[in-house]
């Protein structure tokens, strides 16, 4: 696959999976033996750890929820994302009811991909200080 064809099937999963929610597209995009290097300790590492963070935590707690990539480079089968997820805080997140405040999650994704799917996933994000923020 071309890098820029890896691109574009990382811009799909920003804006259908993370964006929409669309865990029907997740599957798709997504390899059998699928491993996210970086799930939580606790959560499954295949794709059912990620439609539980994008249903149940960030979908279930916020609204209006918009991914802006800022950067992608690609080389080989790895794209990397430096992104920017905002969205308002209208739901209960792990015991912190709604504020109505507009969060910034910052986020630097690399994804791997394997014959047109995505295989693996590590990321790094500010997700703790947005819980923090939303505390105060």
């Amino acid at each position: 696959m071309s890098t820029e064809t890896n691109k574009e099937i990382v811009t799909r999963y920003n804006k259908e999976v993370i964006e929409g929610c669309n865990m029907d597209v997740l599957e798709i995009l997504t390899t059998p033996g699928f491993v996210n290097h970086s799930a939580a300790p606790g959560m499954p590492e295949g794709v059912e750890g990620m439609m539980y963070f994008f249903k149940q935590i960030l979908h279930s707690s916020f609204s209006e929820v918009r991914v802006e990539i800022r950067e992608m480079l690609a080389e080989g089968n790895k794209v990397a994302t430096r992104k920017e997820i905002t969205a308002m805080h209208t739901g209960e997140l792990m015991g912190i009811p709604a504020t109505g405040k507009t969060i910034t999650l910052k986020v630097i994704d690399i994804l791997a991909i394997d014959n047109g799917r995505i295989s693996d996933h590590w990321g790094e994000n500010n997700f703790i200080a947005v819980l923090q923020s939303l505390s105060q």
